[in-house]
């Protein structure tokens, strides 16, 4: 997928950053889950979202995959605190990107929320017992 977004012009790049408690969810997601993840976004109707560790796309489904925005560059290795937000790159691929930039976000969470509870429910934990030592 990264190698497609490069062949795609961009509109504008800016240099942005991503909340901790959202880039920390995706991070969890990526880690326990496939990667990359493709998430529908609740109140978006035609806008998904792949996540892998690199970066972060937003794509139009009615458009056949084209994407809107992208963060690439997730600067991962300068973190040395949970708290702290991710510098990032953020890329516009169509003109009215910047009006959806936040609520594609805010989306983002709660379905990256949703998508943790219903693997955890799907795969209960396992208690293995040890051998008690003699």
């Amino acid at each position: 997928m990264s190698t497609r977004i490069e062949n795609v012009p961009k509109l504008r790049t800016v240099p942005a950053s991503i909340n901790a408690e959202l880039y920390n969810i995706a991070l969890l997601a990526t880690l326990r889950l496939e990667a990359p993840l493709r998430i529908r976004l609740p109140g978006l109707r035609t806008i998904d979202v792949v996540i892998n560790r690199n970066a972060w796309i937003c794509l139009d489904r009615t458009m056949y995959d084209l994407p809107a925005l992208a963060w690439t560059h997730i600067n991962q290795k300068g973190r040395n605190a949970l708290h702290t937000p991710v510098d990032c790159e953020l890329h516009y691929y169509h003109i009215h990107a910047n009006i959806s930039a936040h609520k594609v976000l805010t989306s983002l969470y709660g379905a990256l929320e949703e998508v943790l509870e219903n693997a955890a429910s799907s795969q209960p934990g396992k208690i293995i017992v040890l051998p008690l030592p003699k």
